[in-house]
């Protein structure tokens, strides 16, 4: 089975990830970092066998609230004061992440009608997991540091050359988690405010996050 993971982001900065799993057990993942948002697509439509799932660090619902923010953005941030700033108000995102992200999980989802997807907090995410700040820097010891750290998750060594790449890699991380139901918290399922609504554009989609 096949689990794959998306960083949007723009020209030259964006990250892949495909993880290949057999029988509960961690056979490679491969890292890449593509140009365009086109050329992700024509990655992931490549890979064989289907992608089971897919993890990416976008906005895969939008809340109509004020600036944007959504149950899991105002949860996180409550959750994780140290990273919050990470936490941006929809309304402040920069297109890459957002348009590049939401183009490719649509034509995905449009090719393959049960793919699994969830929405990733790769930054986040590593706080949680590491209780450290995200650091992966391409000329010191925090690359091998971050890397390792992913290689203890999966059991397969891992060689992420940019931080796109282990962004992806994590998100790749989070889908086979939500898969095997290793984590089972869903962020979209935190209850809204009265004065939002929770818009789906591509479908029904999960937040997977780890258990306490």
């Amino acid at each position: 089975m096949i689990f794959v993971g998306y960083d949007p982001g723009g020209n030259g900065k964006q990250g892949v990830a495909a993880l290949d799993i057999d029988a509960g057990r961690t056979k490679s993942i491969v890292v890449k970092t593509l140009f365009s948002a086109e050329h992700v697509l024509d990655w992931f439509l490549k890979l064989s066998p289907t992608p089971q799932a897919i993890g990416v660090d976008t906005l895969t619902n939008w809340s109509t609230g004020p600036s944007g923010l959504r149950p899991a953005d105002r949860w996180l941030r409550e959750k994780y004061p140290e990273v919050a700033g990470s936490v941006m108000a929809s309304n402040s995102l920069y297109g890459a992440m957002s348009v590049n992200g939401m183009a490719v999980l649509k034509e995905l989802r449009d090719k393959y009608s049960n793919l699994v997807i969830t929405e990733t907090h790769p930054k986040v995410l590593h706080f949680h997991l590491c209780k450290q700040q995200f650091d992966f820097n391409e000329s010191d010891d925090s690359k091998s540091r971050m890397n390792k750290f992913l290689e203890d998750q999966l059991g397969t060594p891992v060689d992420c050359q940019t931080d796109h790449e282990w962004d992806a890699a994590a998100s790749a991380l989070a889908a086979y988690r939500w898969h095997s139901r290793k984590w089972i918290n869903d962020l979209h399922l935190l209850p809204r405010s009265d004065k939002e609504r929770s818009i789906q554009p591509c479908g029904s989609t999960h937040y997977a996050w780890p258990s306490e």
